[in-house]
């Protein structure tokens, strides 16, 4: 298979784990009052508010900024020290907006491109090095979201899937 053909599937797999993650977020986020997003199941943990504010920082840090190599501001710190402040409708959508950019940025990769080198946070890495880190990332702190729903609204959450549903590629 020639790299041109690897490299498409490649950035079609990624884009299809971020659509999923940010369909199983918004399932969460609309269940949610926007208290309920800011709520901390304890003090040493994030709210979802606080997942959401952190995928947006990374990706953009990682995904956009990191691989147009373009400035980037990012206050990580700011991300889990916020309390409160936006709704998750508006939570949701800085999400979204950020999301939709690098799903741009990995659609223009080629074979050429995956092996650029970039330093982001101070790591040395390619660009391929880059997604498999920001995707794999996206879709786990996605799950801890998908958690803290479930703990928050117990008997009242509703699932989105079942096995009896019709299947569209890999499950995430």
């Amino acid at each position: 298979m020639p790299d041109s053909e690897i490299s498409k599937l490649v950035a079609a797999e990624f884009q299809h784990l971020l659509n999923e993650s940010m369909r199983k977020i918004r399932h969460c986020v609309g269940q949610l009052s926007d208290e309920q997003v800011w709520q901390k199941p304890d003090d040493e943990l994030n709210s979802v508010a606080n997942l959401l504010l952190h995928l947006a920082g990374n990706i953009q840090q990682w995904c956009v900024a990191g691989i147009l190599e373009q400035p980037d501001d990012r206050d990580r710190s700011a991300e889990f020290a916020a309390t409160d402040g936006l709704t998750g409708a508006e939570l949701l959508r800085r999400l979204e907006t950020v999301v939709t950019e690098s799903l741009g940025v990995i659609q223009k990769l080629d074979a050429a491109s995956l092996g650029h080198a970039r330093q982001i946070q101070g790591f040395d890495v390619t660009v391929m090095q880059v997604l498999f880190h920001t995707v794999p990332h996206f879709v786990g702190h996605t799950h801890q979201i998908l958690m803290l729903t479930r703990l928050a609204l117990g008997e009242q959450y509703q699932f989105e899937w079942s096995p009896e549903q019709t299947r569209a590629g890999v499950p995430l």
